[in-house]
């Protein structure tokens, strides 16, 4: 068995190690390694659409984001209109939902995009929409949108008690004059 002082003595050399799947110190590295071999930057409105599914209390939402514009002209200096929808997936537990804040931000900018804290049904058929412009960020290859959604479900259907639970979701945005063929597989 191995003594405290032993186990301490080893945890410096363990820092060091990274475990594939798992955030460590070679995470940030390969990335970086790997927008300098070539790899187009994230963007993962690429197509004009993308869909992310979020497990929540007992339920799974949707979240649809799309853009109307064409985003293979976007750059860094762009301000593209984003919207998205949160809904219910599936068949719903019975009982209601209501989004109570919904928050768009992009922290490296320091800016908040949305910052709604009504009340709004969210079981079938409504959905919480909203939309939002991307602020330029002329320094950067891609900007991340944080959002963050709280939720209230009623525990039983008619008693008025509700659960609270936030769910966060990011949506990362690359620019396509930041790297030849964004979007594209490397070899295309």
């Amino acid at each position: 068995m191995i003594g405290l002082a032993a186990a301490l003595a080893l945890m410096p050399g363990l820092q060091a190690c990274s475990v594939p799947g798992f955030p460590g110190s070679g995470t940030v590295d390969s990335q970086a390694e790997e927008r300098e071999a070539g790899r187009a930057v994230e963007n993962e409105l690429a197509e004009g659409s993308t869909s992310h599914r979020l497990v929540a209390a007992s339920h799974t939402l949707l979240l649809d984001y799309w853009t109307s514009e064409d985003p293979a002209g976007w750059t860094p200096e762009s301000s593209p209109i984003i919207n998205l929808s949160v809904k219910i997936d599936g068949t719903p537990v019975p009982g209601a939902v209501r989004v109570t804040r919904f928050n768009a931000r992009v922290d490296a900018l320091g800016v908040e995009l949305a910052n709604d804290q009504g009340s709004y049904a969210l079981e079938p058929p409504y959905a919480y929409t909203s939309g939002f412009a991307l602020p330029a960020n002329p320094t950067a290859e891609s900007t991340t949108v944080l959002f963050t959604i709280d939720l209230l479900t009623e525990t039983e259907p008619g008693s008025g008690v509700f659960t609270r639970q936030t769910v966060l979701d990011t949506l990362t945005i690359g620019f396509a004059g930041m790297a030849a063929d964004v979007g594209a597989t490397p070899g295309e």
